[in-house]
């Protein structure tokens, strides 16, 4: 493989990343959603059950995280035996982001999982918490359907 081949699928590993914080997002927001008008005023089993669906979509989202990090891993690991001497300058900045201690001694690509993984188990603990602890309270404004005679 190539540095350009390396290079052109990092840039895939960005795009792959992007759009699974936006899947999250919506998955989150759908969710949140759905507790304020349905799953919240819901019987126990039946926000059990809305919590392991979510639970599942956000498992199936992570193995996907995990399977793209360890592919962008082996990505860093093919710039660095193509050498840093033999790297455009793409490659190496590619590769420096993956190695230089950019942030507190740690380089921008640990940075970014580390927060990706840190705030999706934040996501899941306040989702747990919205589904079994909160007490929801109906909608300010009533919606009711009527018939038109």
């Amino acid at each position: 493989m190539s540095e350009g081949d390396v290079v052109n699928q990092l840039v895939n590993f960005t795009n792959i990343l992007l759009a699974g914080i936006s899947v999250l997002f919506t998955v989150i927001s759908a969710y949140v959603v759905a507790l304020n008008y349905f799953i919240g005023s819901a019987s126990p089993g039946a926000r059990i059950m809305a919590f392991l669906f979510v639970s599942l979509i956000l498992g199936m989202l992570a193995f996907v995280m995990m399977g793209a990090q360890a592919t962008q891993i082996g990505l860093i690991d093919r710039l660095r035996e193509i050498g840093p001497a033999n790297l455009s300058a793409a490659g190496r900045a590619a590769l420096n982001n993956a190695t230089t201690s950019a942030v507190a001694g740690h380089s921008i690509d640990e940075v970014v999982r580390f927060f990706v993984w840190t705030g999706l188990a934040f996501i899941y603990a306040a989702l747990g918490y919205m589904t079994f602890l909160h007490k929801w309270t109906p909608d300010a404004i009533p919606v009711s359907i009527e018939s038109r005679t």
